[in-house]
């Protein structure tokens, strides 16, 4: 039996949870290096799956001392999987694995263009600069760009954007599926339960946007929603949120926040419940000092919340999405064109015609579909043999 090792160090646990989920029904045995919090959210069932072992990173140890104590655990697997690397570029470059290793890439701007890309917004941003100046990352992330044995992007039309800039050096393995469609049955809240999924963050949601929007819906709405932002809110980054909410009253309209990060399962049952999705997206983001394009070079977490249940969606035209995710979806130009489809959506429950037809659009996401896709993907490297 094949061992494949995932290792997640950074916070993308729903591309860990999601690999795990397909890999269990392939005959292989799944090695896991993640954050202890991580395994404390692993359904219950996984916890007594004999194909399932993992190893915690302990919150007093920094990420070269972990990879230092399982390293001699990863040199007996037949693949290593970085679900993330956004650090520790010169540890990483310097590291030896004699499996073969794919490196999955979440900002593309990050690792093939960050100087075309450069943002300096403060201070901040200038200390972050000279400080990646000094620990010479940008040498150090081509160097471990060129040691790992593949790389791989979360989504094929991020990677058919960043095709052109992929070093010629560079093996590039189709991007994995890590997201599959679980059938619900279409939603008919009352209130109408509408969820924005994610990041709490005004570095990457236009709030001024969307309160815009509401604003204009509001009292033209014929029955009221609960409005749910679904990650954490309780950092600086969601302040304009709660300014915007407190500053604008609304009839039918009611804000609902958390003041934590949901655990995964939580997380996913309000999913399944909501009866559609909003994303108001910025369409230029910052990761560190670099520019990233939402759809082009990084992909969005709440369009996998929308394949994973099929959800209807709203979200900007600007955002690229594959035909049958189209198809659930409408777009948004401006915070009148919100408004418009806020008020069709709810007032005639429009939604509800797109939600019927997921099962339909979505037949090639099913989880034995994308699970066989993953292994098609990862064949080559399964089978890989060191020269």
């Amino acid at each position: 039996m094949k061992k494949i090792a995932l290792l997640e160090l950074q916070e993308h646990q729903e591309v860990l949870y999601g690999l795990i989920d397909l890999l269990l029904i392939q005959a292989v045995e799944i090695y896991v290096c993640a954050p202890a919090y991580m395994h404390e959210q692993l359904k219950p069932e996984w916890l007594e799956n004999e194909q399932l072992h993992w190893t915690n990173k302990l919150p007093e140890e920094n990420i070269p001392q972990f990879i230092r104590r399982v390293k001699n655990q990863l040199e007996v697997v037949d693949l290593i999987v970085f679900t993330t690397l956004v650090n520790h570029f010169a540890f990483f470059a310097q590291q030896s694995f004699t499996p073969p290793t794919v490196l999955l890439i979440h900002k593309g701007n990050a690792f093939f263009a960050p100087q075309s890309n450069l943002s300096i917004r403060n201070l901040k941003d200038v200390l972050r600069f000279l400080r990646s100046l000094w620990r010479r990352e940008d040498f150090f992330r081509k160097k471990l760009l060129k040691k790992n044995t593949y790389l791989s992007f979360t989504d094929p039309l991020i990677e058919a954007y960043m095709l052109p800039l992929v070093p010629a050096f560079a093996q590039l393995m189709p991007a994995l599926p890590f997201t599959y469609f679980t059938p619900t049955l279409p939603q008919l809240n009352t209130p109408i339960q509408i969820i924005v999924p994610g990041t709490v963050s005004a570095l990457t949601r236009d709030f001024d946007l969307l309160f815009a929007a509401l604003q204009k819906a509001d009292t033209r709405l014929n029955t009221s929603i609960t409005l749910t932002f679904l990650g954490n809110a309780s950092g600086p980054r969601a302040v304009l949120l709660f300014d915007l909410a407190q500053n604008n009253h609304f009839q039918n309209i009611n804000i609902q926040t958390f003041s934590e990060m949901l655990p995964e399962q939580e997380y996913q049952k309000k999913l399944q419940t909501a009866d559609f999705l909003l994303l108001p997206l910025k369409e230029q983001i910052q990761f560190g000092t670099t520019r990233e394009w939402y759809g082009k070079t990084s992909i969005s977490g709440g369009v996998n919340d929308m394949l994973r249940f099929g959800k209807p969606t709203l979200l900007p035209a600007f955002y690229p999405l594959d035909p049958a995710l189209q198809s659930l979806s409408e777009r948004f130009l401006n915070a009148e064109n919100l408004a418009d489809l806020l008020l069709k959506w709810v007032n005639e429950r429009y939604y509800l015609s797109l939600a019927g037809q997921a099962p339909v659009l979505l037949t090639t996401y099913t989880k034995a579909q994308r699970s066989h896709t993953l292994m098609e993907i990862l064949k080559p490297a399964l089978n890989f043999i060191k020269k």
